[in-house]
């Protein structure tokens, strides 16, 4: 089998509502910081010679990102490369396509997302078993609530709390009086069982981290992900060193995952297949957390439709990933792509059945949400 064709669609999808974090050490001292909106995707269609198509998602595009030579992400660019890659390649070849192929993280997921497709199509079943096998039916999910108001944000998390949520993920970072004010709230709000962790996207410095979640462990935390930098791994252990809550960071290669072990700086791996560049090599750094005791859950760039499914492919498949993950896609988007709606039940996420990723394009949709990616947001 070999991929003869691989064609993009340009979609944008409006968020729920504008999404804000900290920003960093840099961003988060500025206070008019613009909210995201709107969320810009490539959807692709890899087509074989044997007319089977397998579906990928580069996922909310950035209007400024580049590929990895430099060039811009826009339409003809990034077609034309793929095309480069991939045609005459045969797309269950994952090994020799990871060694060969290296258009970083977005890029690299939505061609392993296709492929993974591709081969459950061609060998009639899941994306879920090519990845290791379905063992669990339905992912459990942490609403992820970004940095706003407390009154603003009271009827998000009742309503999600109507909805079964009992795991949440909260941004901070911007101001810790804000952060303890709206944690506060949602205490009052839902009670002080339901699983919460913070993530403060390197908002904090070393001293900084320490006394602000030792201000906050009174608030039972589950979790606290990115409190500094994550290059500095001699501070993050000194961080979890100094605190009772485990501290989670994103680990997208093996180098990375190491470094964190050797260092016993983290007790939860935050991996995705948009950090990691798709299932088969986010399966490694699992590997690593599992080999080494850890946790592990899933981070999201927030995904549409089509970067869920390989998302809960490769959940749906890790037993190591025993912490409630980001996947709030489905529940921000005021749309998507796909023909099948998805199922909910308590918080969790049902992954989908089916031969490969389990959804269909829904043409209408695609030509309803066609929106070539603009070059400044």
């Amino acid at each position: 089998m070999k991929i003869v064709d691989v064609r993009l669609h340009p979609v944008a999808v409006s968020r729920q509502y504008g999404t804000l974090t900290s920003g960093g050490q840099e961003g988060r001292g500025i206070l008019d910081a613009p909210t995201v909106t709107l969320s810009y995707f490539y959807i692709l269609e890899v087509e074989t010679d044997t007319g089977i198509v397998g579906l990928g998602e580069i996922s909310d595009i950035d209007p400024g990102a580049r590929l990895v030579d430099g060039s811009p992400m826009n339409l003809d660019n990034v077609t034309q490369k793929l095309n480069s890659l991939l045609v005459g390649r045969n797309p269950t070849d994952l090994e020799r396509l990871t060694l060969e192929v290296n258009q970083g993280g977005l890029v690299n997921c939505a061609i392993d997302t296709a492929c993974y497709d591709i081969a459950g199509k061609g060998y009639g079943t899941s994306a879920t078993s090519l990845a290791g096998g379905r063992l669990r039916e339905k992912v459990w999910v942490s609403w992820v609530a970004y940095i706003r108001e407390p009154e603003a944000m009271a009827p998000e998390i009742q309503e999600k709390l109507d909805q079964g949520f009992d795991a949440f993920k909260f941004k901070v970072g911007r101001d810790i009086d804000l952060d303890e004010e709206r944690i506060k709230l949602f205490r009052e709000i839902g009670g002080n069982d339901l699983n919460l962790k913070l993530d403060a996207n390197a908002a904090w410095d070393v001293d900084e981290a320490i006394a602000f979640i030792r201000r906050l462990e009174k608030y039972n935390l589950a979790g606290v992900e990115t409190p500094i930098d994550k290059e500095n791994v001699t501070g993050m252990a000194q961080v979890r060193d100094a605190v009772d809550t485990p501290i989670l960071e994103h680990v997208s290669t093996l180098e990375y995952a190491l470094e964190l072990v050797r260092h016993e700086a983290v007790d939860v791996f935050n991996v995705s297949t948009v950090g990691c560049g798709g299932i088969y090599r986010a399966k490694k750094v699992i590997a690593v957390a599992e080999a080494a005791g850890l946790h592990a859950l899933l981070g999201s760039t927030v995904e549409l439709g089509v970067g869920t499914a390989a998302q809960l492919a490769l959940a749906a498949s890790s037993w190591r990933v025993d912490w409630p993950s980001d996947l709030i896609g489905p529940l921000m988007y005021t749309d998507d792509v796909l023909q099948e709606p998805w199922e909910w039940d308590s918080g969790h996420l049902r992954v989908p059945a089916g031969a490969g990723l389990g959804v269909t394009l829904d043409p209408e949709k695609l030509q309803s949400l066609h929106h070539p990616l603009p070059e400044s947001r």
